[in-house]
């Protein structure tokens, strides 16, 4: 069990600084106003690292799930509805009745289906925020059919690239697809890639860190050029440069957090509070300004950064636990 919680100590780490990430990006504190001039694309480039992040570590954990003991595709699916659908549907709830985003009964119910990932935003309406557990979706219903009937390495790369293709085409003939489902595509199977190549990933993490920082910095000095071009995110170089840069950066700060830097308990704190935190941290500001009547401005964006997202995380990490309790109870945790 110790052997267990130290090998994935880097990870938790990496998930827990990227919903800091998320807040701060939220709490628009990237905004010009709030520095004095102009930082484009700061808050583009932190976006797309933190969120890509995300999906590298869910790619990573998505074949942790396949190779557990007596897993099957049912029981991988099952894990996934059960962990994602109830607080999802809870969190899209509280963005049409708290928040007030509205939506076509059309629409509602295609968000109801988390079916976002494939028909927004041509068919139907965009949500803010929500869009990340959609395309997340999208992907473990693609990925977990492969990762099981797909046995060799080089054919899940082939399939991956050929699903890839179909979906990019579909895109360009008639708006099926969420764009950034593209951009961050061959981020979520590099994940699944860097937990099955156990070998050639702890060569990677024990690779000198100076050789890594400087990867990281050349990725980040060609993916801030590419972002400030104004690239659509379906764009090819701009899903390459992009993927580089999470890859790059998500090495350096795994291999960062593999020492004493990863062990703090904060970092246990983040990484359990994430998920629950991403989804209700905008209702809870909301209902944050409306009761203490916190007007747009750069008092909002402190008060929603620092007590707001505080407040997120506390309530973030106790839903989680609760959830993962009533789960057991009930036996329904996958």
């Amino acid at each position: 069990m110790m052997e267990k919680k130290k090998r994935m100590q880097e990870f938790e780490a990496l998930r827990g600084l990227s919903i800091l990430l998320l807040l701060a990006l939220h709490s628009e504190v990237f905004d010009a106003n709030v520095f004095g001039f102009t930082v484009d694309p700061l808050a583009h480039v932190v976006a797309v690292f933190l969120l890509g992040s995300f999906f590298f570590l869910a790619g990573f954990f998505a074949e942790f799930s396949r190779q557990k003991a007596g897993g099957t595709i049912v029981s991988f699916y099952w894990s996934k509805v059960i962990r994602i659908f109830p607080p999802y549907w809870l969190a899209l709830g509280l963005f049409v009745f708290v928040i007030g985003f509205s939506l076509k009964r059309f629409d509602a119910l295609m968000y109801v289906l988390n079916l976002q990932w494939l028909l927004s935003p041509v068919f139907i309406k965009q949500l803010l925020t929500l869009w990340y557990i959609s395309v997340l979706v999208g992907y473990y219903l693609i990925f977990g059919v492969l990762l099981f009937w797909v046995k060799s390495d080089l054919g899940l790369l082939i399939w991956s690239m050929i699903l890839f293709a179909a979906a990019y085409a579909a895109n360009m003939a008639n708006g099926l697809f969420e764009p950034r489902f593209f951009q961050y595509y061959f981020v979520f199977l590099a994940g699944i890639y860097f937990f099955r190549f156990e070998r050639q990933r702890n060569l990677l993490l024990g690779m000198n860190i100076l050789y890594k920082t400087v990867i990281a910095l050349i990725v980040l000095l060609v993916f801030w050029r590419v972002a400030s071009s104004g690239y659509d995110v379906r764009h090819g170089l701009f899903i390459v440069c992009a993927g580089l840069f999470i890859l790059g950066w998500d090495l350096l700060l795994l291999s960062i957090f593999r020492t004493g830097a990863g062990s703090w308990k904060v970092w246990t704190f983040l990484s359990t509070a994430s998920f629950f935190t991403y989804l209700y941290h905008r209702p809870i500001w909301h209902i944050l300004d409306s009761t203490f009547g916190v007007e747009a401005g750069i008092g909002r964006v402190y008060f929603h950064l620092i007590p707001g997202a505080i407040l997120a995380l506390t309530i973030g990490y106790f839903l989680q636990i609760g959830y993962d309790r009533l789960l057991a109870i009930l036996r329904l945790k996958g």
